[in-house]
């Protein structure tokens, strides 16, 4: 981020208005931690940017995720701004109506030379908007423009750009996603490592870094090939070739010169001027006919091969011959392929537009207003209110065959999203097999595609103490996507939030010292949190929330949930099973009568499952273990030692989350109450701070232990349990923590606890 100085010099230097100066310092003084937008977006989330220091918001990650990458990595800008002040745009509405819009831009830019706004926009809903008005978005001559942004930002000397889908590098924008963890802290390499590398590349200049892997095996690890790629030491085309592909990938040690003059299409141009098909798109050309339209093709081209050789052929009339070699002779000048002129041309008829335009038209008003509609009228409903209507207005009504064929054209998720809302319409949605359309469903690598959810588990538990009965508790699963191995799993009586997600993360360094690139998880607010934020911005951490009521973008850790309950938790006494059938429940199967398994033996014969037995199964979409996976993955695509999170006092203070108020009253001669427990500090003798709140902070993994905010510092307070505890392993800690919390909070009106005593 800029300081004031060089702000001041950069707007010198390009000579800003005093308007516009007005209008990007306004900008740049805005709060950075804004709303994440919903809208109808697949995935929201956050950044952590570096070069901004602050976390910037993304509502898509089809076209504003790939912004946020570019401008992130790109030297010629020096500061964004997501979400900045909104601006009025005026233009012309579709009625010819005077229109006044206040508009929100997704980013404001500040480059060395310039600095506007960009608005980010798939290609699909760009199409659709300058159809309903081409006065707002329209296609310019080699890009999408908005002529009211740019009037609007012309004025203040500023520019306006829409960045739409169809402009994206997907293919370079997975590279640098590949590449990111050695963009953001480059790891040291060895100079002779380094020496060795630059060696083989010069002796082999182009060779595949496949080869490159092989010829140095042992010697240099591929961390250290990867960051010298990442650093620019040796050149890759990030745009030719994915990364992990690594036996297509070429490596230089500088670029070649005929990059620069790489084909940026699928066609090239005749010195006539006529455009020819490259063979890729021949043979696109020639996926989509039929088989019978490939046979009658093929029969034509033998036909008129020998009609122009002036051999014997089938017989034809003389008129179709011509017209099939004028066809053949004009795809041979203009594509390069006489064959594809001989394609038999597909039917296009339509038999709506067989009846008149006005009737047509009434028709689709009836279809769209009455058949469309929550009210689900039937066909035959919607159809005889039309006629009534043709009746009325005497035009002939179309046929119900008619009418039923038209509605059956238009059939599909939005037909469906109209008459039984977008839930219904889901299931008739397209099933994308990627987490991001162009690029892997499931990433690259381990850790770089990670998913939290959570469900509550089909078994009941009971105190190990009382054996009382206590609830069922809530499993959290930190799952990876590119091996389907279980990273990290958190039991607890809570309802799912922010603090769950917390934990398991913690759990996560303490079993791998690793954390992922990017976090999916659930989009709800309680799972929004300022020390959950601060938690994935400083480990850097891009976090993308699930659509609401999308199973699809869970289904890795649905499917281990539903494989979890049907091998293990179903086998334990006192599950859930028969809750199904609740009707039929009688005392002497209720599944709470039954129960007997304490928090401390689930989770322990949980944890022997998910990191013992399920770890090393062969998982059907993989054809080995998610061990195995995970174990070739980190091989193949670097450790990447240096993006390790020590498990430390640091990491452990970073990790604690608060209680949904956030703060607690302090009470004189008992402290402060933190989830049905007092906790004790020396600092709360001080009668300045008698009945205040203050904020507070507690370790899910030790009921033992509290932290108030006091005298502008942290202080921790102590519970009476923290002696009991005190010598026993975090995960003892943990889970007596658990159910001590949650037989509290069963018994709370009648049980007061102090740590104070006399004092």
């Amino acid at each position: 981020m800029l300081s004031e100085l060089d702000f001041a010099i950069w707007a010198k230097r390009i000579s800003l208005s005093n308007e516009a100066l007005s209008v990007v310092a306004h900008i740049r003084r805005s709060d950075p931690a804004r709303r994440v937008g919903g809208g109808q977006a697949n995935v929201t989330g956050r950044y952590p940017s570096r070069k901004m220091g602050v976390t910037i918001q993304f509502e898509s990650h089809r076209v504003e995720l790939p912004t946020v990458y570019e401008l992130e990595h790109n030297d010629d800008v020096l500061e964004y701004w997501d979400q900045p002040n909104s601006i009025k745009l005026d233009y012309l509405g579709a009625h010819g109506r005077h229109l006044g819009v206040l508009h929100t831009p997704d980013y404001f830019v500040i480059r060395r030379s310039e600095a506007g706004w960009e608005e980010c926009k798939t290609e699909e809903e760009l199409i659709r908007l300058s159809v309903r008005n081409p006065n707002r978005y329209c296609r310019g001559e080699d890009r999408w423009v908005c002529p009211p942004g740019r009037a609007y930002a012309g004025r203040l000397g500023l520019y306006y750009r829409v960045r739409s889908s169809a402009d994206i590098n997907w293919l370079f924008r997975r590279n640098f996603q590949f590449l990111e963890d050695y963009l953001r802290a480059t790891p040291e390499v060895n100079s002779l490592s380094r020496v060795r590398v630059l060696a083989q590349v010069a002796a082999r200049p182009g060779c595949s870094l496949a080869d490159l892997f092989t010829a140095i095996d042992g010697d240099v690890t591929r961390d250290e090939i990867y960051s010298l790629i990442a650093a620019g030491d040796v050149f890759v085309d990030l745009q030719a070739a994915s990364l992990p592909e690594s036996e297509k990938v070429r490596v230089w040690l500088e670029k070649s010169p005929r990059l620069d003059n790489r084909e940026t299409g699928p066609t090239t141009v005749h010195p006539c001027g006529v455009v020819k098909l490259t063979a890729a798109r021949i043979e696109e050309r020639l996926l989509f006919p039929s088989e019978a339209d490939l046979a009658e093709a093929t029969r034509r081209f033998h036909i008129v091969s020998r009609a122009l050789r002036g051999e014997h052929h089938d017989p034809v009339p003389c008129r179709t011959l011509e017209r099939w070699v004028a066809a053949y002779r004009a795809a041979q000048m203009q594509h390069d392929s006489g064959y594809l002129g001989l394609l038999p041309k597909p039917n296009r008829g339509n038999c709506e537009n067989g009846l008149p335009e006005q009737v047509r038209s009434l028709m689709m008003e009836f279809i769209e207003n009455d058949y469309e509609s929550l009210k689900q009228k039937t066909m035959y409903a919607t159809w005889s209110a039309l006629k009534l209507a043709c009746d009325r207005r005497q035009i002939s009504a179309p046929s119900y065959k008619t009418f039923t064929r038209a509605i059956h054209h238009r059939s599909g998720a939005d037909q469906v999203q109209k008459r039984q809302g977008r839930r219904a319409a889901y299931a008739r949605q397209p099933f994308y097999w990627e987490l991001e359309q162009r690029t892997p469903r499931h990433g690259d690598r381990p850790f770089e595609i990670v998913h939290i959810d959570h469900t509550q588990a089909d078994v009941w538990a009971v105190c190990s103490q009382t054996g009382r009965l206590l609830g069922r508790p809530w499993l959290s699963l930190l799952t990876d996507a590119f091996s389907r191995r279980i990273l990290a799993l958190y039991l607890t009586f809570d309802p799912p939030s922010y603090r769950s997600c917390m934990m398991i993360l913690r759990e996560c360094v303490r079993r791998h010292s690793r954390l992922p690139q990017i976090l999916v998880m659930d989009g709800g607010r309680e799972f929004e949190s300022i020390y959950f934020e601060t938690l994935l911005a400083r480990c850097e951490i891009t976090k993308k929330t699930r659509p609401p009521a999308k199973a699809r973008f869970g289904s890795t850790c649905e499917r281990i949930f539903g494989t979890a309950n049907d091998r293990f938790l179903h086998n334990l006494q006192g599950n859930t099973q028969v809750v199904r059938g609740s009707r039929q429940i009688t005392k002497s199967v209720d599944p709470r009568k039954h129960a007997a398994w304490p928090l401390k033996e689930i989770h322990r014969r949980l944890s022997e499952y998910a990191y013992e037995i399920y770890d090393t199964i062969d998982h059907p979409a993989l054809g080995r273990s998610p061990r195995e996976a995970f174990d070739v993955g980190m091989a193949q695509t670097g450790r990447r030692e240096h993006r390790k999170v020590t498990y430390d006092q640091d990491f452990f203070i970073l990790t604690l989350p608060s209680t949904p108020k956030g703060t607690a009253k302090v009470m004189p001669g008992r402290g402060m109450k933190v989830n049905h427990l007092f906790y004790w500090s020396e600092q709360f003798r001080n009668p300045a701070w008698e009945a205040k709140r203050v904020p507070i902070r507690y370790d899910p993994f030790d009921v033992g232990t509290a932290y108030a905010f006091v005298d502008g510092q942290w202080v921790e307070c102590h519970s009476e349990y923290s002696p009991i505890l005190r010598g026993h392993s975090e995960r003892e800690i943990h889970l007596a923590s658990e159910e001590l919390r949650k037989r509290r909070q069963n018994h709370s009106r009648q049980f007061e606890i102090t740590a104070v005593g006399a004092t």
